[in-house]
């Protein structure tokens, strides 16, 4: 089981209790010709009705053997392997936590049409649509979600306390 680091072996990760042993799994976002690596577009829409806000993040994954990571290291996990995965988290319709540079959004599903996929000889691009499926807010510090989790008994040190967590 890896222990992904954005930046350096993935661009993303995609976390839910029920893939991966609840555990981070990293993906590596297409290239983009203008910026070199490619990013997470976030759409935002305010309901006219109710006042409250939808968000949308959008961002297209490659897939194939031989990736080779941000850092130029190659990448630990092949074609098939990483196209199973994005299956599961595309399987959940709420509760994903999706992090990336900026910070991890919380409460995030599948609602619609999510996925549009190109499957070449060498590769897959996978271009993805994941929308806030609770009450919107934005992207919390990655550091305190993680650190946020239950702690084994007794807990680390470093673990947060009730007033201090950000509980999902």
């Amino acid at each position: 089981m890896s222990n992904f680091v954005i930046g350096e072996d993935c661009d993303l990760t995609l976390c839910h209790h029920d893939v991966y042993d609840g555990n981070p799994y990293g993906f590596i976002l297409t290239p983009d010709p203008t910026h070199g690596r490619s990013g997470v577009s976030i759409q935002r829409e305010v309901d006219e009705d109710s006042g409250l806000s939808n968000i949308y993040l959008f961002f297209s994954v490659m897939i194939a053997d031989d990736l080779i990571n941000p850092d130029g290291s190659p990448h630990e996990f092949d074609r098939s392997e990483m196209y199973s995965m994005m299956l599961e988290y595309l399987a959940q319709s709420s509760e994903i936590a999706i992090t990336t540079i900026l910070g991890t959004w919380l409460g995030i599903g599948t609602i619609g049409h999510s996925a549009t996929e190109l499957h070449l000889i060498k590769g897959s691009i996978l271009s993805i649509k994941f929308a806030n499926v609770t009450e919107y807010r934005p992207p919390a510090d990655t550091e305190l979600v993680f650190a946020s989790f239950w702690q084994d008994s007794p807990p680390d040190d470093e673990a947060l306390t009730w007033e201090t967590s950000i509980w999902r």
